[in-house]
């Protein structure tokens, strides 16, 4: 009884200094739970993480000038891709940096121009101001002189940079590169874009260097009116070296525009792209179409021809020739050629000259051709031409 009283009276003593509010009661309970109960939650995650954008293409985008610091794997081929917009602009890199011997290899920590730094005005301190010049005679007006119009700018092939490398050139002799793919990693009988290579190759060169891999077809002679024999050489794939690994020479294939085989050949050349102005061929001018880039019979827009005549004919690129087949015509049951009679079946333009020959794009056709029609420059041969 002495402990109950004694607990009633300390109850009593703390009622009255907390006030507890009517209807509670003094025993002793657990705080009432929470309305809901907070989670620890992790903070809330980032919307996205910003993905590496591509570099701004051009010099604009470089008001001060670009200079690049060459890291091991680089070549004028990607920094061209990466800063100028296609990889095969890079004789532009390598114009802004003739100190490189050999534009496809580049050593690691040499300082390469992409934009030239913009020139700059420095103004000289002012002198001492002069004494107030004599007043100005009175000014007489002159007729207005209107500005001369702009010159028009000049018309350029419409091809891409990735199709004009693939152009090819025809030449006499067989061409000799450095070596052959001896064969891959794996064994496949042909090979693409990021297979590794194992190399023949009959000089050493470094890791890091660029190699042009070309089919080359022939001989071919030309059923034209003028039969050449002669070889077919273009591009069909790039190399990136990559040194030794004990005897052998490997690479890695950047870029193929066809499967890569064992009987292409591999050169130090590679090609570039710069835009052909259009130029009138002179009048009359006439070559034969050698043979089609690629071997079909049957030529059509979009495919490279050649042609049996070159620059000490007058030929240069940009001049276009009209495309002539003889007619078909049927005589009852039997087709006959009218060899007297052409009529036009296309149009191509000359990408590349050499002295005796001249590769040129088909722009359009009216249906496919084989190799040894005319070309006509001109507004065209008519009969017995």
């Amino acid at each position: 009884m002495r402990g109950r009283t004694a607990v009633l009276l300390a109850l009593t003593i703390l009622g009255a200094t907390l006030s507890l509010p009517a209807g509670v009661s003094a025993q002793e309970t657990s705080p009432p739970p929470a309305e809901a109960a907070a989670q620890e939650t992790s903070p809330p995650p980032a919307e996205a993480s910003a993905q590496e954008t591509p570099p701004p293409v051009g010099a604009a985008a470089y008001p001060d000038g670009l200079v690049h610091t060459v890291v091991q794997g680089d070549t004028l081929w990607d920094l061209s891709a990466k800063y100028l917009g296609s990889p095969w602009l890079w004789p532009e890199l390598w114009e802004r940096n003739r100190f490189l011997t050999n534009p496809h290899y580049i050593y690691p920590g040499v300082r390469v121009v992409i934009f030239p730094p913009p020139s700059r005005e420095y103004t000289l301190p002012a002198e001492k101001a002069p004494a107030a010049p004599p007043a100005e005679p009175a000014k007489i007006a002159l007729p207005e002189v209107k500005p001369e119009p702009p010159a028009p700018k000049p018309r350029t092939l419409a091809i891409l940079p990735s199709e004009f490398v693939r152009a090819g050139i025809f030449m006499k002799e067989k061409p000799a590169g450095i070596g052959t793919i001896r064969g891959g990693d794996e064994p496949k009988a042909a090979f693409s874009e990021g297979d590794r290579v194992l190399l023949k190759l009959d000089k050493e060169i470094p890791a890091g260097q660029l190699l042009g891999v070309y089919r080359v077809r022939g001989p071919i002679t030309t059923p034209g009116d003028r039969p050449v024999t002669g070889y077919v050489k273009y591009l069909a794939g790039i190399i990136h070296a990559g040194g030794k690994e004990g005897s052998d020479e490997f690479g890695v294939v950047r870029t193929s525009f066809e499967d890569l085989d064992r009987q292409d050949m591999i050169f130090e050349e590679i090609p570039s792209y710069a835009p052909i102005v259009l130029v009138p061929a002179a009048e009359g001018t006439t070559a034969n179409v050698i043979a089609g880039q690629l071997g079909n019979e049957e030529q059509y827009t979009g495919n490279f021809i050649f042609l049996d005549r070159g620059s000490s004919s007058g030929i240069a690129p940009g001049n276009g020739f009209r495309l002539y087949d003889v007619v078909d015509e049927s005589e009852g049951d039997r087709m006959v050629k009218k060899t007297a009679a052409r009529i036009e079946v296309g149009e191509a333009v000359v990408v590349r000259v050499s002295p005796e020959y001249s590769t040129a794009y088909i722009v359009k056709c009216s249906r496919s051709f084989p190799a040894g029609i005319l070309a006509f420059a001109g507004t065209g041969p008519g009969k017995g031409k």
